[in-house]
C-alpha cells in the first residue's frame, strides 16, 4: 500500500541538492506550515552542506543523508525534488519508484528524468528565488502516468507548490522553458533595473538607503498595478507629453532597452535547451 493512503505514516520527501533553490524552496514549504506532515530529506554527496542546510531551515522533520552513483536512493512511494543542477542528475543511482517526483532543472525534459528514475507522476516546475519568501512564480507542468485521477494528482501538486509561490499550469513542456523569460531568470534582470535606479537617485543627490527605500516600494507599488492594468495603461498613465517620463521613454528606446531585454529571454531559454541536451 502507498504510503499516501496510509494515515499512520508520515509522508516523506526527498529533496536532492542543497543549494539555494533547495532552501528558498523548503524555506518556503516551511513558513507556509501546509507541509508538517512531511518527513524531509536533505540528499547530496557532501553530507556536511546537507547539514548545513538542515541546521538552517531548523525543522524537526528534516534530516541530512548521504547518497552518490555508488550509494543508492531508495524513493519507492515518496515525493522527490530535484534541485540539482542538470549535468548532476545522473550524480545519483535511484531505487524503487517515487509517488511524484518534482524537478525544478532548467531544460531537462521529462523523457530524460524518466531515464534516470521512475515514478508514477513527473512534474516540472520553474520557480524562481522569491520561493524564499513565498512568492515565487512557478510555471508548472505534470505529466500522470498513475492510474489514478489526474485531479488527485494536480491537487497534490498545487498545494507543494503554492506553498512557496503561485502555480501557473500549462499543457506544454516546452512552455517550462519558455517561462524562464518571464520568471525564472527575471529576478536577476530586475535586480539590475534595481540597482540602476538605485545608482540614478544616489547620482541626483539621494542616499543610499533613500533611493534603496524609493525604488523598492515603487517595485512594491508595480506589482500591484500589474495585477489590475497592462503595462501599456501603466505607462500611458505616468507619462504626460512633452514630460518627464516621456523624455526618459525616450532615451530607454534610443538605448534599445526594450530589445535587450527580450534578447535576454531569448538568449536564456535557449541556454536552459542547451543544458538539457547535455
Amino acid at each position: 500500500m502507498s504510503l499516501h493512503t496510509q494515515s499512520t505514516k508520515q509522508a516523506k520527501l526527498i529533496c536532492v541538492g542543497y543549494g539555494n533553490m533547495a532552501r528558498a524552496i523548503l524555506e518556503g514549504m516551511i513558513k507556509s506550515k501546509a507541509f508538517q506532515k512531511y518527513e524531509i530529506l536533505i540528499v547530496g554527496r557532501d553530507l556536511s552542506k546537507a547539514k548545513n542546510l538542515c541546521d538552517t531551515l531548523a525543522h524537526p522533520h528534516i534530516k541530512p543523508l548521504f547518497a552518490d552513483s555508488h550509494t543508492p536512493l531508495d524513493i519507492q512511494d515518496a515525493e522527490v525534488l530535484l534541485c540539482v543542477k542538470p549535468h548532476a542528475l545522473r550524480a545519483f543511482t535511484y531505487i524503487g519508484e517515487a509517488h511524484i517526483v518534482y524537478s525544478v532543472m532548467a531544460g531537462v525534459r521529462i523523457a530524460t528524468l524518466a531515464e534516470t528514475l521512475k515514478a508514477q507522476n513527473m512534474v516540472r516546475i520553474m520557480p524562481n528565488i522569491g520561493a524564499l519568501y513565498g512568492k515565487s512564480a512557478n510555471c508548472v507542468y505534470v505529466q500522470s502516468n498513475a492510474d489514478v485521477d489526474s485531479k488527485i494528482i494536480e491537487s497534490a501538486v498545487y498545494k507543494l507548490v503554492n506553498s512557496f509561490g503561485n502555480c501557473v499550469m500549462v499543457s506544454n513542456e516546452s512552455l517550462i522553458d519558455a517561462s524562464i523569460a518571464t520568471s525564472g531568470s527575471t529576478p536577476a534582470f530586475l535586480a539590475l533595473v534595481a540597482q540602476s535606479l538605485i545608482d540614478s537617485g544616489i547620482y541626483h543627490g539621494l542616499n543610499y538607503e533613500q533611493s534603496k527605500e524609493l525604488v523598492a516600494q515603487t517595485f512594491e507599488a508595480f506589482a500591484t498595478l500589474l495585477q489590475h492594468k497592462n503595462p501599456d495603461d501603466i505607462k500611458i498613465a505616468v507619462t504626460s507629453p512633452s514630460g518627464t517620463t516621456a523624455r526618459g521613454l525616450a532615451t530607454l528606446e534610443k538605448c534599445g532597452v526594450r530589445g535587450a531585454f527580450i534578447e535576454a529571454g531569448i538568449t536564456a531559454v535557449n541556454r536552459a535547451k542547451e543544458l538539457g541536451d547535455t
